[in-house]
């Protein structure tokens, strides 16, 4: 269905890599009064999105994003006014997605691995070649759908809406500061990883893919585990 009348507002979530880590926390404080604002100038769907990441700009996390504010939402008793869709380019897997949607998200665009699904098939990667890019885009979002039931499923739970925002995670490794924040109410017994960290890592991340001195990369990327 159609919903012509229904405005949207885009936020984005990346930030100056010259602002630093403390640009990546400012970035959570920002986006979660650019939802408020979204809210107060009468839109119906707020996209977050990080496709404006580039050499000069990283995102942030999409899951910190996606937690921040819909927690911030719920705080000011505004998170039924809206529908929040993530445009991630961190999203790739069944768990990525059944995170996204545990904590809050009602849609999410995976651009990033649809594109290199696509990309893979121009390059003669894909086994069955009779595929058509719709169709590897179809099997992809397929599969995604069903790993997102399974999980649900196996928690003993009927429904999307039931899951949506339902937080049934435990998390390992994470500090309060953190939790509080973007995932509030989730258990988190051997506490762990600051703001700092998870922003350090953000620009670990990027500095492989955004070398500041030339390198020599080898072929494929290193597998993280």
């Amino acid at each position: 269905t159609v919903y012509p009348s229904w405005s949207v507002a885009n936020i984005d979530i990346t930030f100056e890599k010259s602002e630093g880590i403390q640009g990546y926390i400012n970035t959570i404080d920002r986006i979660c009064q650019a939802a408020s604002q979204a809210i107060a100038d009468d839109n119906q769907i707020i996209i977050l999105s990080d496709v404006a990441t580039s050499a000069e700009r990283l995102p942030i996390s999409a899951l910190i994003a996606v937690g921040a504010v819909h927690h911030h939402l719920v705080r000011q008793k505004q998170r039924s006014k809206v529908a929040l869709i993530i445009e991630t380019q961190e999203a790739k897997e069944v768990h990525h997605a059944c995170c996204l949607v545990g904590y809050g998200a009602d849609a999410i665009n995976p651009y990033l691995a649809m594109e290199t699904l696509v990309r893979m098939k121009h390059q003669g990667l894909l086994k069955n070649e009779s595929l058509t890019e719709e169709k590897i885009i179809q099997n992809y979002k397929g599969s995604i759908d069903a790993g997102i039931l399974k999980v649900m499923s196996k928690m003993g739970i009927s429904t999307l809406a039931s899951y949506k925002g339902a937080q049934i995670f435990e998390a390992l490794g994470i500090d309060n500061s953190v939790i509080d924040r973007c995932f509030a109410g989730t258990a988190s017994r051997i506490k762990g990883v600051t703001f700092e960290y998870i922003a350090q890592d953000a620009f670990t991340l990027h500095e492989r893919g955004y070398p500041t001195r030339d390198t020599i990369k080898p072929i494929g990327l290193p597998e993280t585990g």
